[in-house]
């Protein structure tokens, strides 16, 4: 049902207010509210209810309504998270949950075109943006093409970056493909989210200029901090994220 243009002036006011606002700050009460845009309560409840569902307020029962952070969004390259987070002008850290040298099972060989057994560095992050959980990140390496990698160099420096820098790896192109799932208990944890919220699952597979698969990886991301936004052009389409 299409907006009409009273709606439409409620909902601008009220975006107004939010925008002067911080995120985690508290809106004014429903009367004051109602008051200030000279509108029944009624009408300010559905139209609250309506920036709750864009999520550009969360309206807590018996405490108040409060401003959720605005959403940034960037035009999507291939970059690691750490450029990413920094394009949007946010802060990135990681904590290293897991390294080591793993061997390839058949499934992920055959996704990776090496041969089962072939070893590979895994490396298990949780990744941060302005000290906020956002994603948790499970990548994998090919040993044979990065055999001495300065894993360490990680916690300060992207992951494209470095390897660049060590091996002149020049990332050209990925192939990523994402889904909806939700998130264990140990996810959970890591992220600071309760148990089986929704999550999004992507999973990159990442090739250098001569063709070579260079990076195999899996990032959960947190469903209600990260989306993924898709225009679709007849020319061809572009996909963007957004941190929120």
């Amino acid at each position: 049902m299409a907006m009409t243009r009273k709606q439409q002036r409620l909902h601008q006011q009220l975006l107004d207010i939010i925008d002067q606002l911080p995120p985690g700050a508290r809106l004014q009460g429903e009367r004051e509210l109602a008051e200030l845009t000279q509108v029944s309560r009624d009408t300010l409840r559905r139209a609250l209810k309506y920036l709750e569902e864009l999520k550009r307020i969360e309206i807590r029962q018996g405490a108040g309504i409060f401003v959720l952070a605005r959403p940034l969004a960037n035009q999507l390259k291939l970059m690691s998270f750490s450029e990413e987070m920094q394009q949007l002008g946010l802060k990135p850290s990681n904590k290293l949950l897991f390294n080591d040298v793993v061997k390839a099972d058949v499934k992920l060989a055959s996704k990776m075109n090496l041969a089962p057994g072939a070893e590979l560095f895994l490396i298990r992050r949780l990744r941060l943006a302005d000290g906020c959980p956002v994603a948790i990140e499970r990548v994998y390496l090919p040993k044979a093409i990065f055999p001495e990698l300065a894993i360490q160099e990680l916690h300060a420096s992207s992951l494209y970056d470095l390897l660049h820098r060590q091996y002149e790896i020049v990332v050209d192109q990925a192939k990523q493909q994402i889904s909806a799932t939700v998130v264990d208990e140990e996810e959970a944890d890591l992220l600071q989210i309760p148990t089986f919220s929704p999550a999004l699952l992507a999973e990159r597979t990442v090739f250098d200029e001569q063709g070579r698969i260079i990076e195999l990886a899996k990032s959960l991301y947190r469903a209600d901090r990260y989306r993924f936004n898709v225009l679709v052009q007849r020319n061809g389409t572009r996909l963007a994220t957004v941190y929120e």
